[in-house]
């Protein structure tokens, strides 16, 4: 277990992060700036000797340091003064790839309707494998890589921004333009229930028996069985009988 460390490193860490360089830790902010609590709080864990933080932690940090940089709200923190770094750079030429990671629950989706904001209302796109993985795995832990066809993208008409030096945003990547693993096939079992029974084709003389028909003559002759059949004959004698008894 990672041994405490004092409330004045991590804030900081927390202003390193925040303030100066949060693309290196693969987090991006919304449109004013902020960044979710929770995902800050994952990006620090993942660093050596920083597992044991949690919400608990930033707020002692807060209420610790009255003059702090941060601003909280909500749910959200961003630091007051942060550098240029962390606003977004419009009108520039991506690099011919970039790198995103989905949820293995929803990449049939993506397949189909391309790649669209989620939580963040911001598509970020990390310009290395590792930084896209780093990111994918704090929302499912074996997400799916895609590679973003960048510059194809952006000579289609697709506006990037570049966020610091190590991500890209942009609002919808449409199917065609990235690629991924293919889809994981159906269950086999589930495959055969859809499938339409196939006839053999029949020999000379030969026949194809009826189960299902053949089940419910046999129902039937049951049911038969125990009733007499009325001969009219027969039902003449008995009522000649009756009268003559009378």
């Amino acid at each position: 277990m990672a041994r405490r460390k004092e409330p004045r490193q991590l804030l900081k860490l927390m202003t390193y992060v925040l303030g100066h360089q949060p693309d290196e830790f693969g987090l991006g902010p919304d449109q004013e700036g902020f960044f979710r609590v929770k995902d800050v709080i994952k990006a620090i864990c993942e660093e050596p000797g920083w597992g044991y933080v949690r919400r608990s932690h930033i707020n002692e940090v807060l209420i610790t340091w009255r003059d702090h940089p941060f601003v909280m709200q909500d749910n959200r923190i961003r630091v007051e003064n942060a550098r240029d770094s962390v606003r977004p750079v419009s009108g520039i030429v991506p690099p011919k790839l970039l790198y995103h990671c989905v949820r293995r629950k929803g990449y049939p989706v993506v397949c189909r309707e391309g790649i669209l904001p989620t939580a963040h209302h911001r598509i970020f796109l990390a310009t290395t494998q590792e930084l896209a993985l780093r990111m994918g795995k704090r929302r499912d832990p074996k997400p799916v890589l895609l590679t973003v066809l960048a510059q194809k993208a952006s000579e289609g008409g697709v506006p990037f921004y570049r966020q610091g030096s190590l991500l890209y945003w942009a609002d919808h990547i449409a199917p065609g333009l990235f690629s991924g693993p293919a889809l994981p096939k159906q269950k086999e079992a589930d495959v055969q229930q859809k499938k339409e029974p196939i006839t053999p084709p029949l020999s000379p003389g030969s026949f194809v028996l009826d189960m299902e028909r053949s089940d419910v003559l046999h129902r039937q002759k049951i049911k038969r069985k125990g009733v007499k059949k009325d001969v009219p004959w027969k039902k003449d004698a008995r009522n000649l009988r009756r009268e003559r008894k009378r």
